[in-house]
């Protein structure tokens, strides 16, 4: 029940992490930031 308990609690913040690391990568690319915006081309052409 306690590994269940600090599983569950691992994933959260690994999906809040990852969240907010997506959402400034994304914002990045929309402001015109050259470092991310090679990473999404794909998606402008």
């Amino acid at each position: 029940m306690v590994r269940l308990l600090i599983a569950m609690v691992v994933g959260l913040v690994l999906a809040v992490g990852a969240t907010v690391i997506t959402g400034e990568v994304l914002q990045g690319v929309s402001n015109g930031a050259p470092s991310n915006a090679s990473l999404y081309n794909y998606g402008t052409r």
